[in-house]
């Protein structure tokens, strides 16, 4: 369990990190699901850069 204390704030991504992220869901056999949680981002953040590409 992990506890979290004070202000939390929302990390900023570039859309290099981003771009490359997406790509790494999107290539075959990828488990979207899967690349989400090894780079600590929500399904729907990865699914909203998806889109956005």
């Amino acid at each position: 369990m992990e506890i979290i204390s004070g202000v939390e704030r929302r990390r900023q991504w570039r859309a290099a990190d981003k771009l490359r992220i997406v790509a790494e869901a999107e290539r075959p056999g990828a488990c979207f699901v899967e690349v989400a949680r090894r780079h600590e981002v929500s399904r729907s953040v990865l699914w909203a850069w998806r889109k956005q590409a």
